[in-house]
């Protein structure tokens, strides 16, 4: 996720006759409460670098660190506990003019002996003389491997042709749901990846999703933002194998093998489709374009699970293409997660279900 802070420490100051709960009394489920905020919440013409805020009782943050963001980002930002107070500090003279500013720190502080947690604390105020109310929300349609909690959200002008600097920048959730609050009245360009390096930025080889011309909204309005950690690749063939195979379908009684058709519907877009038994199997069943349903014809191939994978080339150059920010394309649909069996003197009709390209979209 997107840590906006250069250097950060955590110091706890605990006096020596903090009294525990005592034995057998009833468990503390209460979460700190909030005695005192420098700045206050939605406080406005704050122009400070510093600000505070104070618990009704000893409080701890051990995964504060990783967890602290900041929109528009703030440079800079350390933090400190002492006791009952969390002190944040950021280098000074960044603030903007008429700028709502939000330091977010999630459900990282609880209390001292329980840990029960302050939920969604975070310190908001304006340099201006209003604090923005705009805000964007939705959720992350993610694919293939990784956890939501380890993607960054970041809003970016809009237009812009390359990835930059982000305005706001936020962390799903476990479930991949996203609010972007204390906007302003704008149009945005909105990114989501995985900064794989933690350098606090998005690099080439990072995957990343992304959508463009967001308007800023106070309603309650959803977006679904595509990103896949998938790709396409050919699976690993052991040649010799193949070579065998065909040698064996040559050779073999034809009552050792299955014969099997596949049935694949119509599509506008090229379509580069196989299948493949693992590691000494390959199919080759359509390279193109099929204006009508293509049947192809009964063969013969050895027993066995199978897999069928391959992807919709919309732009018909003959390889996968992944997103791309500069051309305002998602990444080619992708085909996988079938499978059929080949059984010995069996005949089989295979259907194919192709993906829709409705998430392939090149945006004017």
């Amino acid at each position: 996720m997107k840590r906006l802070f250069t250097a950060s420490f955590l110091t706890l100051l605990v006096g020596c006759a903090v009294q525990s709960r005592p034995q057998g009394g009833p468990k503390d489920e209460t979460p700190p409460t909030i005695t005192k905020m420098v700045p206050a919440v939605g406080e406005l013409n704050f122009m400070g670098s510093k600000a505070e805020i104070i618990f009704d009782e000893y409080i701890q943050g051990s995964k504060l660190r990783g967890n602290i963001t900041t929109s528009p980002p703030l440079e800079g930002l350390e933090f400190e506990i002492i006791g009952k107070k969390l002190k944040l500090e950021w280098d000074d003279g960044q603030l903007g003019e008429n700028t709502t500013y939000r330091i977010s720190m999630g459900d990282e502080i609880g209390d001292l002996n329980e840990n029960n947690k302050y939920t969604n604390l975070e310190v908001v105020w304006s340099t201006g003389s209003f604090i923005d109310s705009m805000q964007v929300g939705g959720q992350v349609n993610k694919s293939g491997e990784g956890a939501f909690e380890d993607l960054t959200i970041w809003l970016i002008p809009s237009g812009a042709d390359t990835i930059g600097t982000p305005k706001f920048s936020a962390t799903p959730s476990k479930d991949g749901k996203f609010e972007l609050r204390y906007l302003p009245v704008d149009t945005f360009d909105l990114l989501v990846f995985e900064d794989i390096n933690f350098n606090k930025g998005w690099d080439e080889g990072e995957t990343y999703g992304f959508l463009k011309g967001i308007s800023t909204s106070s309603d309650s309005s959803f977006i679904s933002i595509p990103y896949s950690t998938n790709a396409f690749a050919f699976p690993e063939l052991d040649t010799a194998a193949l070579d065998s195979v065909a040698n064996y379908i040559d050779t073999t009684s034809k009552g050792n093998l299955g014969q099997i058709s596949f049935t694949i519907p119509p599509s506008s877009d090229s379509i580069i489709l196989f299948a493949h038994r693992a590691g000494d199997v390959l199919i080759n069943l359509c390279s193109g374009v099929n204006s009508d349903t293509l049947v192809t014809p009964l063969e013969y191939y050895p027993p066995g699970k199978y897999q069928i994978f391959g992807y919709i080339d919309v732009n018909a150059n003959g390889t996968w293409d992944s997103p791309s920010w500069t051309l305002n394309t998602s990444g080619e649909p992708l085909i996988s997660g079938q499978t059929f069996e080949v059984k010995a003197n069996w005949e089989l009709e295979q259907p194919i279900t192709l993906p829709t390209t409705n998430n392939y979209e090149v945006q004017e």
